[in-house]
């Protein structure tokens, strides 16, 4: 993962966020309102701990690789900043 070897831009795009990593593989995901179409997928949830609606995923960039990931990824996170 980009943020784990430090690359700058993933770092700059992620400063102030917290992340909660969970692997699908490993708890799966029914019908639940998490839906996606393309990993990863970052969800924006409230002070409380409740989806906001606000969401992104792979679908917004091309290749996962940070030159791809951090633009959009940074404009994300500065629209759901409160």
């Amino acid at each position: 993962m980009s943020i784990r070897e430090e690359n700058s831009l993933m770092v700059d795009a992620f400063m102030g966020m917290y992340i909660i990593q969970v692997d699908v593989d490993e708890w799966g995901f029914p019908p639940t309102g998490w839906d996606f179409k393309y990993i990863p997928v970052y969800y924006a949830l409230d002070r409380e701990g409740i989806p906001t609606g606000a969401m992104i995923d792979g679908g917004a960039w091309g290749d996962n690789i940070p030159v791809n990931m951090a633009p959009p990824l940074k404009a994300f996170f500065e629209s759901i900043r409160d």
